[in-house]
């Protein structure tokens, strides 16, 4: 029956007062036990004494869970609740059991059941797990809608992102037009995800070309390979590469993490291509003073196509629209530049970009957003 326990204080979550609750269990005692409990903490509550009866009070009307026994006759309890995770995704299927048994545990796991209440049980317990289960089911809705709206899941971007660079990984190190497009694609792809135009991407390239002098690399092979300094960012959510305003610092280690995915993604090939893309996409947001990141790299412990693309990279996320804010005026941008040399940037990479500034208002007029 129902154990003792610290009362909880006050009602259940203020979305959880409008739940109906679908209690189905033989033994009368713990069924109305339930169903007391869960209305006095706000629940509405529909009761059930066998599957049948469940079956088609599940097709009548909606449920923000079904709390079901699993030990019903014949194994009708374990598939109300396979059933309830297979048709009916916007209801959180809950398990009762009279034993704490590991393997019908597991077996919760596989039929979708979010989760697993033994008797007796706790008011608490009870309240806890089915807060928890409606709150991860409304996740799990809202995920899903958002994927559908968004036409692709991200599962599957990341699985054409990898079998891209297998692709590319097997190719030639030199850089020929067919390769240079696909990368492209590849890169304006992961600037749609990010909320970013399709131009970001091309504009660092060709304003990395400017600044390859300093590389050993050919300029064209720095433009390219440029291109991928984002990759990285197609692992991270996009409620945070385009939340509108400031981010927690949990979230911004998740966005930081862009870096070292994107260096695993783009490296140990035989490609010198992917090799010099895999550099600048681990080391583009480290700062000549060290206080960058992911490895805090200092001067010119950081690759030159890196610090290259630090600076280019920089300018035109401040002369482009963001979800977070608006486009600075270039001579703004460019001060920002200026305090930022010998402490963000390279001094001498800077000076040469700003030594270039004709050729990079052509390019930002050529393709402007």
């Amino acid at each position: 029956m129902l154990e003792s326990s610290a009362p909880a204080h006050g009602r259940g979550p203020a979305s959880s007062d409008l739940a109906q609750i679908l209690i189905v269990e033989g033994d009368e005692r713990y069924r109305e036990l339930l169903a007391e409990l869960l209305r006095g903490a706000g629940y509405g509550c529909v009761t059930s004494a066998g599957a049948e009866d469940a079956r088609a009070l599940l097709a009548s009307q909606s449920f923000g869970a079904v709390i079901s026994d699993a030990q019903l006759p014949g194994g009708e309890g374990t598939e109300l609740l396979r059933l309830t995770a297979d048709q009916y995704p916007g209801t959180a299927p809950v398990m009762l059991s009279a034993t704490d048994d590991r393997e019908l545990a597991d077996r919760a796991v596989l039929l979708g059941v979010d989760t697993y209440i033994t008797k007796p049980f706790k008011r608490n317990e009870v309240l806890l797990g089915v807060a928890g289960a409606l709150r991860r089911r409304a996740l799990e809705v809202e995920n899903t809608d958002f994927r559908a709206r968004l036409g692709v899941s991200e599962e599957s971007r990341a699985s054409e992102l990898e079998q891209t660079l297998d692709r590319l990984k097997c190719a030639s190190t030199k850089v020929a037009r067919s390769h240079e497009q696909t990368i492209l694609r590849l890169a304006q792809a992961v600037e749609y995800h990010d909320g970013e135009t399709a131009g970001h991407v091309e504009r660092v390239g060709r304003y990395s070309k400017l600044l390859a002098g300093f590389a050993d690399a050919p300029p064209d092979v720095v433009r390219v390979a440029s291109l991928m300094h984002d990759v990285g960012k197609i692992a991270v959510g996009a409620n945070i590469l385009q939340k509108p305003g400031r981010l927690t610092s949990t979230e911004r280690q998740g966005m930081e993490r862009h870096c070292e995915i994107g260096y695993q993604l783009l490296g140990g090939s035989d490609s010198e291509l992917l090799e010099l893309a895999a550099g600048i996409a681990l080391t583009h947001h480290e700062r000549f003073d060290g206080t960058g990141y992911p490895q805090s790299l200092r001067g010119e412990n950081i690759p030159v196509e890196g610090r290259i693309v630090a600076v280019t990279d920089v300018f035109d996320a401040l002369t482009s629209d963001r979800a977070y804010r608006p486009t600075f005026p270039v001579e703004e941008a460019l001060a920002i530049l200026r305090d930022g040399r010998g402490t963000q940037f390279d001094p001498e990479i800077l000076d040469l970009f700003l030594s270039c500034l004709d050729e990079v208002q052509s390019i930002r007029a050529e393709l402007a957003d």
